[in-house]
């Protein structure tokens, strides 16, 4: 008889960001753990609460006195600290601090759902059988069923200046397809970018990368930059197949992602700068070209789309701030 999950030494730790999205997070946590417990390795979980007000410490907390066989651990972030990439250093640092023989390290956020442990323990297959690969995904379905993105090829230029529309339809935003392979039963492919929702990580890989880069990717890309620091470091990223792994936030967007459009240049323009070169100057007048064409239609559809006037708000804004790769004032 295997040992009780709360006696096994923990070779597995969790790490989620959490910020005000407590259905999404009671939802994630009561398949995350279930999952956890069937494992035949020792695990635990470690939240970071970026400071939710609706509720989600309080779960947290009763959860904690519920289930205290789980090793929940609650972290809170430091003044000015609480963006997603400071959850996730913070998380596996807590996570490698408070377990020195954790092995592996799952991102797993609150819009993910497991439908049991079978994911887990074929990513850790994998990565056993294969020594350069730092890290597993998986593909990723809705709770409807639909199939959705799992991860993406390294962005260019020519992608930034399309933009994410024009990029998506012309597939140069998707994964960058190499054959299906199997190692060990598991069915797996290489991807430049495999997305954190969720992602088994080996230990050596986070240790020898060093985490996000809180400073220039808090939010947008900061896992793209990881990706390509990898593959820099010659660490492989895969995607297993499964219909196990849910990515779902059913339409509730987190407060992080309230700057989303301007985040999301702004980082990927320095993320360009950082890994393909700094030619900043010949993309810029092509992106405000777009930015006006984006304008004008939008103003031409006022009447037409609810949605219209917050998204012509966020074009000017990158209108006026294009010049200087998206800072804005005090940023």
């Amino acid at each position: 008889m295997s040992a009780p999950a709360s006696n096994r030494p923990v070779q597995l730790v969790a790490v989620i960001n959490s910020f005000n999205r407590r259905t999404l997070l009671e939802k994630a946590v009561s398949s995350l753990m279930p999952a956890l417990r069937a494992a035949p390795f020792g695990s635990a979980v470690v939240v970071f609460e970026a400071g939710s007000t609706d509720g989600s410490k309080e779960f947290l907390e009763s959860w904690r006195e519920q289930n205290p066989n789980d090793r929940l651990i609650v972290v809170a972030p430091l003044p000015g600290q609480t963006s997603f990439s400071d959850g996730v250093n913070a998380g596996c640092a807590t996570a490698l601090a408070q377990y020195p023989a954790c092995r592996w390290l799952f991102l797993y956020e609150t819009d993910n759902w497991l439908a049991s442990a079978e994911p887990l323990a074929a990513a850790i297959s994998l990565l056993q059988a294969q020594p350069r690969l730092g890290a597993a995904g998986f593909t990723v379905r809705q709770h409807k069923g639909n199939r959705t993105g799992y991860g993406m090829r390294f962005p260019s230029w020519f992608s930034l200046a399309l933009g994410q529309n024009l990029a998506s339809r012309s597939n140069l935003a998707g994964p960058n397809d190499s054959n299906w392979q199997v190692t060990d039963n598991v069915r797996w492919r290489t991807c430049d970018v495999v997305f954190t929702s969720p992602l088994l990580i080996r230990r050596e890989t986070w240790e020898q990368i060093g985490g996000f880069d809180v400073q220039a990717f808090p939010f947008s890309d900061s896992d793209l930059d990881w990706a390509w620091r990898c593959a820099e470091a010659d660490w492989g990223m895969a995607v297993i197949a499964s219909d196990a792994v849910v990515h779902d936030n059913r339409e509730q967007l987190s407060a992080w992602s309230a700057n989303r459009v301007i985040d999301f240049h702004r980082s990927r323009l320095r993320l360009l700068k950082r890994h393909r070169g700094n030619r900043a100057a010949l993309i810029k007048p092509i992106l405000f070209l777009r930015h006006c064409l984006e304008t004008l239609w939008l103003a031409c559809r006022l009447g037409a789309d609810p949605k219209a006037r917050a998204k012509l708000a966020n074009r000017r804004q990158l209108l006026r701030t294009v010049g200087s790769d998206y800072r804005q004032a005090g940023r």
